[in-house]
């Protein structure tokens, strides 16, 4: 298929909405400068400034001497000294080592040069060396040949925000190879580059014409004509001697490169300056007091991360900013109330908050527990118990007769229905008042085993927070749906957004029984399975006779409440375009032990990278480091953030790698893009286990990865930017729920006396985090592996063909039509892109036998080619998006992944065809199946060679 057909395809189906275009197109805060007299500006990516943001860019003077290679990394022959390893101290807020200024010289500098490949190893295994480049250019993409075809890109990307930079062909491949050279020699012959233009642009262009030259060589009638012709045959003779050079690769594409490092080195030199106790020592000041996002609290805490970027030395540290709808309880906790009214003898009012947890560690008031993106309301009705808040737990409530409509539903957290806001939405879509949501001991207290302060397990006045948010139809900012929350004349209307319609507070379970006991003798005794997990007490469903109970929930609104991201960036030698991002969440709902160790863990990884920038080590692909903000209302800071920069992404965006609640067990986990796969492997065979005494790769097993995380910070960058993406941590074993989340009880005592009393599991996922990082962002070839993902496409395939059945079966029982699906077709296409993938991946062989057959070195051609091989991996993911990827939920663009509407489906592939089948529309998901088929084709025929 041509490029041509191919684009117009793209364009088609992802055709965008009245006004989206011009919202996307204003979202560019900054485009790439053509200034020659500032190349590295050429170098960065759009979303590296933002005029409209607070934003501070820390530079500093260009000190890349050799002795400044003052680390353990091994350079060329010689050897380095130096600790290379933070510390920690006692201050408030606590200093790690820094590692002086960089500069913002984003090319490799004097002196520099990545280390040769000298072994055989797979180009897909971390250990593969680093592939130098000149310092002048990405070598696949600067040049006249790239600004055309980002002129061209940028048009396209104007309607359908996914073509890659196009490479015309052959014509490019020439250019390529002559203008490379030519920056290079540019020095020595400036004389004649002041003739022929910028980049001899004159020549390259001239070439074509080269028949028109016996007009010019008519012999001159005065003395400066032949003095001209003189100069002229003399500027071409050594324009064929430098090309004859270059084209027949004497000299390859690794000039002026410097020191060599060895990769292994690199690795091992983050590994052995991880500071266990620097990261303890910075969680302990980010848990010492309430953020939650957009408060006075969460800006300092803003402070205080954007502050040890800066300490890092690394470029372009900024503050993004939005602003955003979020919700909040009274200042002085009035205005919320869950109380039986009714009958006068069972009147009682619920304490609300925790009453045991001691504050005197931890400066200021805690925030009042409450549902982020509730609904402000006061209503009063009677009492039903609702088990988890399924589907099928209101459904069975209907069988039982149970009136619904104008209720308060109590249900409990976890569960089939795991996700808090669907079990409100749940609720009011039975007809509920109102909703409350409470932590049974079952799942998080006494019955487990010792509770806080003896034991890990929550005390019985333990109030889990949470956000309502529906993510499952739309995260981010709810009144800016689909553009960032910067565009004013954007915003919907509350009522118009995808947002609870009833109120809900969360309820401790000293609370929660008195409802319970009140209940006695109203409907009828549930089942087993809806049972809590005291004995001693009688659970009933509750009916229209049941008590009423009144909810208050009469909160804080604001519609443009600011939120603060904070980025970094190094950048890429080889390919600065092309984006690693690495990020994690900073708001929590109180202290938020658990979740800021991944800010704790991020800080310090960066501390390390920094002190290898310093020594003068590049990655080949430009990392960005993200602290979100507002991540618990609803993934909103990095919602925000992709929608702003999505055509940058879909073009550039490589991989996003999450670590938000990073340690809460011994239990390594890992949830991404299949295509992830090998990398992780590559990562993982680093370490051993501390649970196993085993390599952390052989305690995984046949573990693969099954798909995205759909409850992260990743969701944006999969289901909006079509990246890959990966959520690394440790949990507890089988779903263990013994974290006290979102509550005053998640705190650095908890984390340090329970999550990990030896601090080995902390320190630990920094190091794989921080090699992960590398093993992306410094491979020769991109590290994704798409015949992996087409396996765990056919794996999932078959699944969903066994759920399907299960439907049709059903509806057979009941005396319908059977429905019928060929699954044929698809099978055969994920078949073909399995073949298209590992015939594309042949290159990675040719690769490695001509490495090793010259000592290391990449001819010219080569680079060129190895480059366009990682644009289109970069870029496959991307073919995976559809403007209406998925029905009734148009924010989701990924056909292959997005969460379902209720958890308890436990589908994340193919959503367009299980909403359809849960909708029993049968025509409709034959339809879906055929739209995927086609979109996997169409990704199938993109990396076919």
């Amino acid at each position: 298929m041509s490029e041509e057909k191919e684009a117009f395809r793209l364009r088609e189906r992802l055709a965008l909405p009245p006004g989206y275009e011009e919202a996307i197109a204003s979202s560019s805060r900054s485009d790439i400068s053509d200034n020659d007299d500032e190349p590295n500006e050429n170098q960065r990516l759009l979303f590296s400034s933002d005029p409209h943001n607070n934003s501070t860019r820390n530079g500093g003077d260009d000190d890349d001497d050799d002795d400044n290679n003052n680390g353990n990394i091994n350079v060329g022959s010689g050897s380095g000294s130096g600790s290379g390893s933070g510390s920690g101290g006692s201050a408030n807020p606590p200093q790690a080592a820094t590692s002086g200024s960089r500069s913002n010289n984003a090319t490799r500098p004097d002196g520099y040069r990545a280390p040769t490949v000298r072994s055989v190893r797979s180009s897909f295994d971390s250990n593969s060396s680093f592939l130098p480049s000149s310092s002048s250019s990405d070598s696949g993409e600067d040049g006249d040949g790239r600004r055309r075809s980002t002129e061209s890109l940028r048009r396209i990307l104007e309607v359908m925000d996914i073509e890659e930079p196009e490479y015309d062909g052959r014509s490019s491949r020439i250019r390529e190879r002559i203008s490379k050279p030519f920056s290079i020699l540019g020095g020595a012959i400036s004389s004649f580059g002041s003739r022929v233009g910028s980049r001899f642009g004159w020549f390259t262009s001239r070439i074509p014409s080269m028949p028109r030259l016996p007009n010019f060589l008519r012999f001159p009638a005065d003395e400066d004509g032949i003095i001209n012709l003189q100069r002229f045959i003399g500027v071409i003779i050594v324009v064929i001697i430098v090309y004859a050079i270059f084209a027949t690769d004497v000299f390859t594409m690794r000039m002026n490169q410097g020191h060599q490092y060895d990769p292994d080195s690199v690795k091992r030199y983050l590994i052995d300056n991880v500071d266990p106790e620097n990261i303890k020592h910075m969680l302990k000041y980010l848990s010492s007091f309430d953020h939650l996002a957009g408060t006075e609290g969460d800006y300092q805490m803003a402070q205080y991360v954007a502050g040890k970027f800066k300490e890092t030395g690394m470029r372009d540290v900024r503050t993004e900013e939005y602003e955003v709808y979020l919700n909040y309880p009274n200042k002085d906790g009035k205005g919320r109330r869950i109380a039986i009214v009714d009958p006068p003898e069972l009147r009682w009012t619920a304490t609300l908050e925790e009453q045991h947890f001691d504050t005197s560690k931890h400066p200021g008031k805690i925030t009042p527990a409450f549902h982020g993106y509730s609904k402000s309301g006061n209503v009063t009705g009677h009492l039903v118990y609702a088990n988890y808040g399924s589907k099928q737990d209101f459904e069975y409530l209907k069988s039982k007769k149970v009136q619904l409509k104008g209720s308060i539903v109590l249900v409990r957290y976890f569960g089939t229905e795991s996700d808090a806001a669907i079990k409100v939405k749940m609720a009011e879509d039975a007809g509920a008042a109102g909703c409350i949501i409470y932590s049974d001991p079952k799942e998080n207290g006494m019955v487990k085993g010792k509770v806080w302060p003896e034991g890990r397990w929550a005390p019985d006045d333990f109030v889990q927070r949470a956000s309502v948010g529906l993510t499952r139809y739309q995260p981010g900012d709810p009144l800016s749906p689909g553009v960032a929350s910067d565009f004013k004349n954007k915003r919907i209307k509350k009522e118009d957004a995808v947002m609870s319609k009833i109120p809900s507070l969360p309820l401790a379970w000293r609370d929660a029984q008195k409802l319970i006991g009140a209940l006695k003798g109203h409907g009828s005794k549930v089942n087993d399975d809806w049972k809590g997990g005291i004995p001693d007490v009688e659970w009933w469903t509750g009916d229209k006779n049941s008590p009423k109970v009144n909810l208050m929930n009469l909160q804080v609104e604001h519609d443009k409440q600011k939120i603060w991201n904070i980025l970094a960036t190094i950048e890429g030698f080889e390919q600065p375009r092309k984006a690693i991002i690495i990020g994690s969440k900073r708001d929590s709902w109180a202290y938020g032990a658990t979740s800021m160790t991944g800010t704790a863990i991020m800080l310090e990884m960066m501390r390390v990278f920094g002190q290898m920038y310093d020594i003068g080590w590049r990655p080949a692909r430009t990392i960005h480091f993200a602290s979100w903000d507002g991540s618990q209302y609803g993934l909103v800071g990095s919602t925000e953030w992709v929608e702003q920069y999505a055509n940058e992404l879909r073009m550039d965006g490589v991989v996003y790698i999450n670590v938000g609640t990073a340690v809460t067990g011994t239990q390594f986990k890992a949830r991404g893009s299949p295509a992830l796969q090998l990398a992780l492997n590559t990562a993982l065979g680093w370490f051993m286990d501390p649970s196993t005494n085993s390599t952390m790769l052989e305690s995984r097993g046949e573990r693969t990865l099954a798909g995205p995380a759909i409850n992260t910070d990743s969701l944006a960058f999969t289901n909006f930017a079509g990246m890959a993406a990966i959520d690394i941590g440790f949990e507890a074993e089988d779903g263990d729920q013994a974290i006290p989340l979102h509550s005053a009880y998640d705190s650095y005592e908890w984390m340090t006396k329970f999550g990990d009393p030896k601090w080995e599991f902390v320190p630990l996922l920094a190091q794989v985090w921080g090699v992960l990082t590398i093993v992306m962002s410094d491979n020769l070839v991109i590290p994704l592996n798409y015949a992996d993902y087409a396996v765990s496409l056919n794996r999932h395939l078959d699944d969903l063909k066994r759920w399907v059945d299960e439907k049709r079966e059903k509806r057979r029982r009941h005396g319908h039509e059977d429905a019928t699906i060929d699954w044929k077709p698809m099978k055969d296409t994920i078949r073909k892109l399995r073949e298209d993938s590992l015939h594309f991946n042949d290159f990675i062989s040719q690769l490695e036998n001509t490495l090793l057959q010259l000592d290391g070195t990449e001819p010219a051609a080569m680079t060129v080619e190895r480059l366009e091989h990682n644009n289109k991996v970069a870029m496959f993911e991307t073919h995976m998006l559809d403007m209406s990827a998925v029905p009734g939920r148009p924010w989701f663009k990924n056909t292959i992944f997005a969460p379902q509407v209720r958890s308890e489906l436990d589908h994340l592939w193919f959503p367009a065809i299980v909403d359809a089948v849960e909708a029993d529309d049968w025509e409709k998901a034959r339809f879906q199946l055929e739209r995927l088929r086609q979109i996997i084709d169409n990704a199938s025929n993109w990396i076919k060679r």
